[in-house]
């Protein structure tokens, strides 16, 4: 080896560490053998003190430390190279890594995994933050139009029966920003927006359809729970009603028991009944 490539074992160390990127070699006991010093960081230690360990041994998250020695087996029997990305939680915010790993063969036989890690947190979080901005409603915080089409093509699950779909239009948004202006406006949907985050679970999804329309994704919710929830959200708009702005609203729903109608039917159901519901509000209007 030493006379093919020109160097002995300890300058081939020497320039591995020098490498621009990180790299770690394992043997078939997904041990360790080596390590530049970011792979040795990012599993909690000094450099070369993860030689001769597996990641069960080092890793702080043990699920992971598992999930990475599972991974390690797997490349050893089956021959084949994984590709992946983890996160790193540290108090000064989460470190995304991607770790691509290979067998390495010698005479059609494994010796031992080569990896490399590729720090991507500035790609990942600029990901994020895209998404984030691509798939919220900026003036209420909740999600947008945009993340209700990428949903809508997989809005409900198997194990998300049933599920119920609200859809809300609030009342009196027009007469407000006729008479006190656009100001008063958005205030009155952010209050409304607000009065929805605070009143739904946390696995129900809050969306600002557009104008003056929200929709609620509510898994396990039938359709007495749906009930239920409008009357919470009725009382909620009530209490956060002053002097200036009246929240109040018309409500429709549809429940899911099943993945038999597409989304698009299902929101059209809700959406028909919002508008029956929001006729007889008016016609109340009309006869005061």
């Amino acid at each position: 080896m030493d006379e093919q490539i020109g160097f002995n074992l300890e300058e081939v160390l020497l320039f591995m560490k020098s490498a621009p990127a990180n790299i770690f070699f394992k043997d078939t006991e997904c041990k360790y053998r080596f390590a530049s010093e970011i792979c040795a960081l990012v599993n909690g230690g000094k450099e070369n003190s993860i030689i001769g360990k597996t990641d069960k041994e080092i890793q702080k998250n043990k699920e992971l430390g598992q999930f990475y020695y599972e991974d390690d087996l797997k490349i050893i029997e089956t021959g084949k190279g994984s590709d992946y990305i983890s996160e790193f939680p540290f108090e000064t915010g989460s470190l995304y890594y991607e770790i691509r790993k290979n067998p390495v063969f010698h005479q059609d036989k494994i010796i031992g995994i080569i990896g490399i890690v590729t720090d991507v947190t500035k790609q990942i979080r600029l990901e994020k933050e895209l998404k984030e901005l691509s798939f919220t409603d900026k003036l209420t915080g909740l999600y947008n139009r945009n993340y209700m089409e990428v949903r809508s093509k997989n809005y409900v699950r198997k194990d998300d029966f049933p599920t119920s779909l609200i859809m809300i239009d609030c009342n009196y948004l027009k007469e407000v920003n006729d008479h006190l202006g656009h100001e008063y406006g958005d205030l009155l949907l952010q209050r409304i927006a607000n009065s929805i985050q605070e009143t739904i679970s946390k696995e129900s999804i809050a969306i600002r359809v557009g104008g003056d329309e929200f929709l609620i994704l509510c898994p396990h919710h039938d359709h007495q729970q749906a009930e239920k929830l409008i009357e919470q959200l009725q009382e909620s708009f009530h209490s956060k009603t002053d002097n200036i702005l009246k929240l109040d609203a018309a409500f429709g729903y549809y429940t899911a028991m099943d993945d038999a109608l597409p989304f698009k039917e299902a929101f059209h159901i809700a959406d028909k009944n919002m508008y029956a519901h929001k006729k007889i509000i008016h016609q109340q209007r009309n006869h005061k």
